[in-house]
């Protein structure tokens, strides 16, 4: 399991400073040197600032400008183009780097966490932090780029005005300082806005999902179809609302930048001539500077929507991958084959697992649970549905850690350290099965192998397997499962289980898996475990396994 000091300090999710805690992961030496480019572009943009006004008071006093000026203006301009492409360039790449690390390291934590932890995630708001929220950086990048170019252009224009007047320094440097305080006072409630607006789009994908996983049951139900869509439409209005109220907030926040224009100018002109004995041309100077500081505040203001967004966003994926690390993790898979390959008999011994709702009140148990597999037999296991038959299977599988009880493999205990290595014993098609399209682990299968268990599922003419991966899954469920069988076979572990695999076949091929696949499974030793409702084909197992609320209430044998 995972510490909290680590990933707390990495990220500091509380503190709202998620960009910057980003770029310093990693080594610090590209991000020292995009400072260090970003800080000559706005050096470049302030000495052509104060070329300008020795230009513009060469004008006013009627004098022409030299060629030498106007060769370095030209040189000035050169040089701050170039330094701006490269900042660009390099806090791309950087940023992009830094966000591929990001969603890796997320990503490689989501597949170590137990079937538990994965249950209990909101998969809407998880799909929403993994593909949206971790763009929404590099998609602003280059307007949150010119920002920082600006904010090095105002301290340096700041700078200048300095060199003018110290007193005029003072009051347009505390004048800036106190309107880009209000605004970041007041763009807090814009980040407030967008959180509520995040969780609202994530009950949207949830809600969105609805329409597809239970397509077949809203199609069957009008009144529940037409409930989906009106709860559709509370979300979608609620969101809309939410969008809206974001927008008129930022409205405000816009109004206030255009507002600051106007009266920085007006201390210029009516506030900074009570300091001066008449106006002289150090006032059009320190003017026009002034004037200049307005456009990096303006576009300093403007990106706080976009920076509030990717912040916001990068402290959801912070919050993910916190959790995540606070789960148990499961050990890596093994170098090589199992420990547990060549085993004779799995003992299942109190094995009892619960399930718990958010309040922690238990909502259902399964077991104790007392049973030993012996290499090369096959299992039925029947009963009404709720009566645990799945949770069974992924408890004896490895997927669900029992709370009391546990597991041994002739003899040897089943513990944290090799439970992977048990897993790797077994191959399974579950009623909520996934069907890859591609043989992921399987790449040097002879693809002729694949072919000929297509054809033996009955699938010739509709699936074929060409580049390592299936033409395509877009099948019926009882054809869908037939992959999936296909797959578990060419894993070739040692013990299958199958979790009323056959309940979407037709009669001829239900025949087959009982009579033809299941016998020949038993000839090469392997283990099988079959979750079924065919009472018609239960003679041809070894055993058959009753089960009601959670616990084996009878065994009985088979043939």
């Amino acid at each position: 399991m995972g510490g909290t000091g680590p990933i707390t300090r990495r990220w500091g999710f509380l503190d709202g400073m998620h960009i910057l805690r980003l770029l310093h992961t990693g080594s610090p030496a590209n991000l020292r040197q995009i400072l260090f480019v970003t800080c000559l572009a706005g050096l470049a943009n302030a000495a052509l600032l104060g070329m300008i006004n020795q230009a513009a008071e060469l004008s006013a006093l009627a004098r022409p400008v030299r060629m030498d000026t106007l060769i370095l203006y030209v040189c000035l301009f050169g040089f701050f183009f170039l330094a701006d492409r490269a900042s660009l360039s390099k806090a791309n790449r950087l940023v992009q780097h830094r966000l591929e690390a990001l969603r890796l390291r997320l990503v490689g934590r989501l597949r170590r966490v137990e079937l538990r932890t994965l249950e209990g995630l909101d998969h809407g708001e998880l799909f929403a932090t993994i593909g949206q929220e971790i763009n929404h950086l590099s998609q602003g990048l280059p307007l949150l780029v010119s920002a920082a170019q600006s904010a090095f252009l105002l301290v340096f224009c700041l700078f200048y005005i300095a060199t003018l007047s110290v007193i005029s320094f003072v009051v347009v440097a505390g004048f800036t300082g106190l309107g880009l305080a209000l605004f970041w006072l007041r763009r807090r409630s814009l980040d407030q806005a967008l959180a509520q607006v995040h969780r609202q789009e994530a009950e949207m994908l949830g809600t969105l999902a609805h329409f597809t996983k239970g397509f077949q049951e809203i199609r069957l139900n009008g009144d529940k179809n037409d409930a989906l869509f009106d709860r559709f439409t509370r979300v979608v209005d609620d969101l809309q609302t939410q969008v809206m109220g974001v927008g008129g907030k930022w409205v405000v926040l816009i109004q206030f930048s255009n507002a600051f224009l106007y009266a920085l100018v007006g201390v210029v002109i009516f506030v900074l001539p009570i300091f001066f004995q008449g106006y002289t041309d150090i006032i059009y100077k320190i003017t026009a500077a002034a004037i200049f500081c307005v456009g990096p505040v303006t576009a300093i203001t403007a990106v706080a929507p976009l920076y509030a967004k990717a912040d916001l966003g990068l402290g959801h994926v912070a919050r993910l991958e916190a959790r995540l690390a606070h789960s148990p993790v499961a050990p890596s898979a093994p170098a090589g084959p199992s420990r547990f390959r060549d085993f004779a008999t799995v003992a299942i011994r109190g094995m009892t697992f619960r399930y718990r709702e958010a309040s922690d009140e238990v909502s259902f148990t399964s077991g104790p649970l007392d049973l030993t597999l012996k290499r090369g037999e096959t299992l039925f296991v029947v009963g009404g549905n709720g009566s645990g038959k799945s949770t069974a299977m992924k408890l004896l599988s490895g997927l669900y850690i029992p709370e009391s009880g546990g597991i041994e493999v002739d003899g040897i205990p089943v513990t944290d350290a090799n439970r992977q290595e048990y897993r790797e014993l077994f191959s399974a098609v579950f009623a909520d099965f996934h069907l890859f399209n591609r043989l992921f682990g399987m790449e040097d299968k002879d693809p002729a192998e694949v072919e000929a268990l297509i054809a033996r599922m009955e699938l010739g003419g509709k699936v074929t397997f060409r580049n390592g991966r299936f033409s395509t899954t877009n099948l019926s469920t009882g054809q869908r499962k037939r992959l999936a069988l296909i797959a578990a076979l060419l894993e070739d572990r040692e013990i299958y289980l199958f979790d009323e695999w056959a309940a979407d076949q037709d009669a001829h091929f239900r025949e087959t898996f009982y009579t033809d696949l299941l016998p020949e499974l038993k000839r090469r030793g392997k283990t099988v475990l079959a979750v079924t409702h065919d009472d018609r084909y239960w003679p041809l197992c070894d055993r058959r396994l009753t089960m009601d609320l959670g616990v084996i209430t009878a065994e009985t044998a088979g043939g």
